[in-house]
């Protein structure tokens, strides 16, 4: 059980559904690709992920003591040199088996084994490169559907797009909930650097600037399921707009750190919209 925590596993079985609801409900015509293939490709995201996340935990112990300290495992339950060897072992094998894939894949995957390693060990201790790479990372596993099957699928990078600032604006709350324990260790986020004031002010802009994206979305791609898709968005935005002015302490941000998830639960859910006809 300890184990299935480290790698996050109601997490995995997110990205496993949003890749599956992504390829089923927007790619409508690709006959060279079989299930075995697309397969293979949700094993090696799952690999790489469940590798990213044990090396987030091997290097944040002693931040997470502070922060989570009943969901640390790597020195407790699972030995320091066990979680690294797991990593490795998985990481490696998301990046060997995305050579049955295509170059594409491999590519993907060696980036983002090499972002889950640096974001790990340094750049999420920094203002805003931390938040960008998870949020660019948790976007390529909807975008490698396309990239692999539909380059030219504008559908699959708006779900992208989406992903990108919904989970960039989760991390920066996330770093609003974890002061304490990141300025105990020298984190520099964004939250310590400026406040929570200026803080939030990022994330009106933020909210707004996918706001227009969407908007530029909608007018490149006339379809009714686009509109619905994007007003159900906007309410969810909307609310969740709403308790950030809201929130002022860290049971707040862990409050808005789940709204964001479950938005991200829901703008998946709508994908089966598109194969309504």
């Amino acid at each position: 059980m300890p184990f299935l925590q480290l790698i996050r596993w109601k997490n995995l079985l997110i990205v496993a559904m949003t890749q599956i609801l992504v390829r089923y409900s927007l790619i409508f015509d690709a006959p060279q690709h079989g299930v075995k293939h697309f397969t293979l490709l949700v094993v090696t995201t799952l690999l790489i992920a469940a590798g990213g996340y044990i090396i987030n935990d091997y290097f944040d112990v002693k931040i997470d003591r502070i922060n989570k300290p009943h969901k640390v495992w790597i020195g407790k339950t699972i030995s320091r040199r066990s979680a690294l060897l797991v990593h490795q072992l998985f990481s490696a094998s998301g990046i060997l088996l995305a050579f049955l894939i295509g170059w594409k894949a491999v590519l993907i995957n060696v980036l983002s084994v090499w972002l889950l390693w640096f974001y790990a060990s340094g750049f999420k201790k920094k203002p805003f490169i931390g938040n960008f790479v998870v949020a660019l990372l948790t976007a390529l596993v909807i975008a490698e559907i396309a990239l692999v099957y539909d380059p030219s699928n504008r559908l699959i990078y708006m779900y992208a797009v989406f992903a990108f600032f919904i989970n960039l604006i989760r991390e920066i709350i996330k770093d609003m909930e974890d002061m304490k324990g990141d300025e105990a260790h020298g984190a520099k986020t964004i939250p310590i650097l400026y406040g929570i004031h200026k803080t939030k002010e990022l994330l009106y802009a933020l909210m707004g600037i996918f706001l227009i994206s969407m908007f530029f979305f909608m007018y490149k791609v006339e379809d009714l399921k686009i509109r619905i898709f994007s007003a159900v968005l906007l309410g969810l935005w909307l609310f969740l707009l709403r308790a950030i002015t809201k929130a002022d302490r860290k049971s707040h941000f862990s409050m808005l750190s789940n709204l964001c998830k479950w938005i991200i639960l829901l703008g998946m859910l709508t994908l089966p919209l598109f194969q309504i006809n």
